[in-house]
């Protein structure tokens, strides 16, 4: 965190981001903050109504922001060839996930029929991002126009956010193998096949779920062996990112990248592999 903090006020936190923006000379994308609660309390420490909110804020280090400065920047592009108009904005970003924020009088169109046009801008940007930023995870989250049609229903059997910009994430048991390693599958496609089915995507979901409701009962980390190419370690990783207690990160183990699950204690990843 910055030496360097403000105080800023607002009539709600986009305003007093964009005040703190101005007065540290830096976009809003890279101001972090947090609320200050003690306007929100009198001398006495009691609760008091209040009509605006004031945040501490201070600027980021600018690659802790990459991966979510780059997906806004291509999205800008992307809504930008579509011949719509919408203001593009980062929120949420921490622990290389961050939730890209559209919104836009077309929003019908960017989401589309059954969240059809939204899936594929995800599945997208997952390609977009995966060279340099595959350990991040990215929300979508899509207002505006009359009806403010905002969510993916149908991601939501995971959750919307998971579909994560990038191409959602999402894994279970039956696809493949088991977290124990055991093959029950029995075929299906390859290992370095990119797409997968939607079947697939929610049998890896649930696996995920699964390891990670055993990671927080039995408080140990806990490694998916199941052999995983990109676009499945981003399903998993997004699988978990709303999951209270837990958190994933990426580790090599017999020489190939692996999903590990481990409790989240507020202190990061555990040390041990």
């Amino acid at each position: 965190m910055s030496d360097n903090k403000i105080t800023t006020e607002g009539n709600n936190v986009d305003e007093a981001l964009a005040a703190a923006a101005e007065k540290l000379g830096v976009p809003a994308d890279q101001v972090d903050y947090k609320l200050d609660f003690s306007h929100f309390r009198n001398d006495q420490g009691r609760a008091i109504p209040v009509d605006t909110v004031k945040i501490i804020a201070w600027a980021s280090d600018p690659t802790d922001k990459a991966g979510a400065l780059a997906a806004k920047a291509w999205i800008e592009e992307l809504v930008t060839k579509m011949g719509f108009e919408a203001t593009v904005t980062t929120r949420n970003i921490r622990d290389q996930k961050a939730t890209i924020s559209v919104n836009s009088e077309s929003a019908r169109f960017l989401v589309g029929r059954g969240g059809s046009t939204l899936h594929a801008i995800k599945d997208m940007l997952s390609v977009a991002m995966e060279a340099d930023f595959e350990d991040w995870t990215f929300d979508i989250d899509v207002q505006g126009g009359q009806r403010e049609e905002r969510k993916d229903r149908d991601d939501r059997g995971g959750r919307d956010r998971d579909d994560r910009g990038r191409g959602g994430r999402g894994r279970d048991d039956r696809g493949g193998r088991d977290d124990r390693g055991r093959d029950n599958r029995g075929g299906g496609r390859g290992r370095n096949d990119e797409r997968c089915s939607d079947d697939d995507v929610r049998d890896l979901k649930r696996l995920a779920t699964r390891v990670a409701e055993s990671v927080i009962k039995n408080g140990e980390a806990e490694v998916i062996r199941k052999p995983l190419n990109s676009f499945e370690r981003r399903t998993v990783h997004m699988a978990i990112a709303d999951m209270e207690g837990v958190k994933t990160d990426t580790v090599e183990q017999d020489g190939e990248r692996k999903i590990r699950i481990f409790v989240d204690n507020g202190e990061g990843a555990p040390a041990e592999a």
